[in-house]
């Protein structure tokens, strides 16, 4: 070492490779990244892929997904998640504002929560809810719709 290099919680340097035991992570810009468990489930966090700039033009097309976490209701957090819902109806997690506004949307299946909750979602992911500091607000036929208090997501696969 020589002295400014960074160790993670674990003791392993940065840039490491973690071993995600059969979990694919893909970060798909901005927030939003992609988990393929090991039992094949499909969760997108934060789904904002069609127009994230970020976002590689291969992976611009979802093809599936099983679970959708929305953690608020800016524009670049859900931005394609009423499209996602409408073409895949994936259980959508989120707050309980968030998930009741898209359910409005389309939203056929989802599972609100409240921070400090923890729920088994798509089989074999668990989530926690956890605080998050920021505003939640989405735009909706020109008027501005409360989303709930933003969150974040300890998540883990009960397969690995």
């Amino acid at each position: 070492m020589l002295g400014n290099e960074r160790r993670t919680t674990e003791g392993k340097l940065d840039g490491e490779i973690m071993n995600l035991k059969g979990i694919k992570l893909t970060w798909l810009g901005h927030a939003t990244f992609r988990m393929e468990t090991s039992a094949g489930k499909i969760v997108i966090i934060d789904p904002w892929i069609m127009n994230n700039p970020k976002c590689p033009q291969s992976e611009k097309k979802v093809k599936k997904v099983d679970v959708l976490l929305c953690t608020h209701g800016h524009h670049d957090h859900i931005g394609d998640a009423v499209e996602i819902i409408k073409q895949h109806q994936p259980l959508v997690v989120g707050m309980l504002e968030l998930c009741g506004w898209l359910k409005t949307k389309g939203a056929k299946s989802v599972s609100d929560m409240n921070k400090g909750g923890t729920q088994t979602v798509g089989g074999d992911v668990k989530v926690t809810m956890v605080h998050a500091q920021h505003s939640s607000s989405a735009e909706d036929g020109g008027q501005i719709i409360h989303t709930g208090e933003p969150c974040g997501f300890v998540i883990e696969s009960r397969t690995a």
